[in-house]
């Protein structure tokens, strides 16, 4: 299965969750919440299944946002 890692921002706490996804869009698993001076590559989390669903709920409802460090990440 291929699977896509980005991050995303929570709109109403600003809080910040790399997500791993299908290419459909089906939440795999997440790391957070984190704040935006707390990130390091997606590659290196390891993403846990047990917020799943509140994520995906979150993203179907459109309270995330995709989200782009301003500097690279190590």
């Amino acid at each position: 299965m291929t699977t896509v890692k980005g991050f995303w921002r929570h709109i109403a706490t600003d809080d910040i969750y790399a997500i791993e996804c299908t290419s459909f869009g089906q939440v795999v698993g997440g790391v957070g919440p984190m704040a935006a001076n707390e990130l390091i590559a997606l590659e290196a989390y390891e993403y846990k299944q047990d917020i799943k669903e509140f994520l995906q709920e979150a993203i179907d409802k459109n309270r995330m946002r995709k989200f782009e460090p301003a500097y690279k990440l190590e």
